[in-house]
């Protein structure tokens, strides 16, 4: 007798096909039978219940709760059973300790017998390698140093990274310049892995900065990602539509390229990311916070930022701040106008407080365009985050993407079939990432699923309270295992770190 049977639901395979009602059975991990008339040891009805592969998240910060807060409890109340993290160019490893380097193998050695919630694999980030052999400095590297991140990220390569990720806004990604991306991307098309961008601007120059990546794809062969694919600012909303006829044009050349997106118009970042400019943040964060004190400095910071993205402060609001609870979820101009304050030495006196700690929310997307990137047949659905690790404000998405995608777009908006989205939330991002017994429900394949009611999920996290469950989500199976019910964690932890397959 199988081990569970799933009754009577109808079941979107992740294929991108249509539904159709059976049963599933599962025995040790694993589907083992789709068909009719099954009987198990425990049955879960799900009459009138849609059964799908569990989510996958295709861009996720969380490996940096792997050890401290391995629950990954937002990941799976949504229905996320396997995330793609190290993204952004930032990874956990390899971090220069004296005169050696903790290095990507390192890490997954320290990971890989912890019990997680949720599955999790990772990139190795391009930044975290550039600053562990170069710090922050803003030049090319020496032959010695290209050598050495090389070495690092070979490493990373052969202990199991999905691949590598850039992170081109944030320093010291930012000051690599593009043979130098193209030198290391090569490095992971030899290992058949992937490589991710944050691009150099999602704004005023997204047209280039989306060339620039297309470029470095298109002279190594890696399989590519654009990661949360935007534009941001009003005078920049619609250019999405360019960048995705640029990116269609490279597909029909033969190039494997494929993006991301979380359902939202408000990104989450770093305050120092968002009002000092890149030529500026050649230094640390205790840098940064010194660099500050210059009342010259923050003159010549606010004309920089001025002179491309004008003076108006008021898209941003604190999401977190270290040891400072009483900004979060307030907007930086009503905090300036508060203290009496330009709105830019509030901004500068947050950062320097919190010790550069300090994440925001931006509204600064539009609708239309979030639209146009999820309909995108390479679009995979994401949340751009990590878990809670304790915090009480964070962006909605890390609670809500995957019901929002499914309850907003699908039921409520139409901007995709339902099977589609699932093909998006499932055996895209599996494909994308070679998770090869996972994203499509067939026999032999991992037994990680969502049951939910196509008519009921829904987001109820927002930018009030990002903290809310969503409703519709009945249960979330993880190698064989309830880990969810009613979109409430059981406590196992059925999860752990995987390695990509060589």
């Amino acid at each position: 007798m199988y081990d569970l049977v799933i009754k009577n639901g109808t079941i979107i395979d992740g294929s991108g096909d249509d539904g159709y009602v059976s049963d599933i059975a599962i025995s040790g991990g694993r589907i083992v039978c789709i068909s009719k008339s099954l009987d198990g040891k425990k049955i879960i009805d799900a009459s009138g219940l849609t059964v799908t592969p569990g989510f996958i998240d295709s861009h996720s910060h969380a490996d940096n709760a792997m050890t401290d807060y391995p629950d990954m409890i937002e990941k799976i109340e949504q229905g996320i059973t396997t995330s793609v993290a190290g993204q952004c160019g930032i990874s956990q490893t390899p971090i220069r300790v004296g005169d050696a380097y903790k290095t990507f193998a390192d890490t997954v050695n320290e990971v890989k017998d912890i019990p997680m919630g949720a599955n999790i694999m990772s990139f190795v980030g391009h930044g975290t390698i550039r600053q562990a052999v170069m710090g922050f400095d803003n030049r090319k590297p020496t032959d010695g140093e290209m050598a050495q991140m090389e070495l690092l990220l070979r490493n990373a390569m052969e202990s199991g990274a999905v691949g590598l990720s850039f992170g081109l806004i944030y320093s010291p990604g930012c000051y690599a310049d593009t043979s130098e991306l193209t030198a290391l991307a090569r490095i992971v098309k030899e290992y058949n892995g992937v490589i991710s961008a944050h691009l150099r601007s999602e704004a005023f120059e997204l047209e280039e900065a989306v060339e620039e990546f297309l470029d470095v794809t298109k002279a190594t062969g890696a399989r590519a990602v654009l990661s949360h694919h935007k534009a941001m600012y009003k005078a920049n909303w619609g250019k999405v539509k360019n960048t995705l006829k640029m990116v269609d044009k490279a597909i029909s050349e033969g190039y494997e390229v494929y993006c991301d997106v979380y359902p939202y118009t408000a990104s989450h970042t770093t305050l120092i990311s968002t009002v000092i400019p890149p030529k500026r943040r050649a230094l640390d964060n205790d840098g940064i916070v010194e660099l500050l004190n210059d009342k010259e400095m923050r003159k010549i910071i606010k004309e920089e930022y001025s002179s491309v993205y004008g003076d108006d402060l008021s898209y941003i609001s604190i999401s977190q701040a270290a040891n400072h609870p009483e900004y979060e979820g307030r907007n930086i101009c009503e905090i300036a106008k508060e203290n009496g304050e330009d709105p830019f030495d509030t901004a500068f006196n947050i950062i320097q407080e919190c010790r550069a700690d300090v994440h925001v929310l931006k509204f600064v997307m539009c609708e239309d365009d979030v639209e146009a990137v999820i309909k995108h047949p390479r679009a995979m659905i994401c949340t751009d985050s990590s878990v809670a690790k304790g915090n009480a404000a964070y962006h909605p998405r890390q609670r809500g993407s995957f019901p929002r995608a499914l309850g907003r777009y699908v039921r409520k908006k139409g901007v995709v079939p339902l099977a589609e989205m699932i093909r998006k939330c499932t055996s895209m991002p599996a494909s994308v990432y070679g998770l090869k017994s996972k994203g499509l429900l067939k026999e032999g394949y991992d037994a990680d699923i969502c049951i939910f009611n196509a008519e009921r999920i829904i987001d109820r996290a927002d930018y009030s309270d990002s903290t809310k469950r969503c409703e519709g989500l009945d249960y979330v199976i993880l190698g064989g295992e309830a880990v969810a019910k009613n979109a409430v964690y059981t406590g196992l932890k059925k999860g752990g770190f995987i390695k990509k397959e060589a």
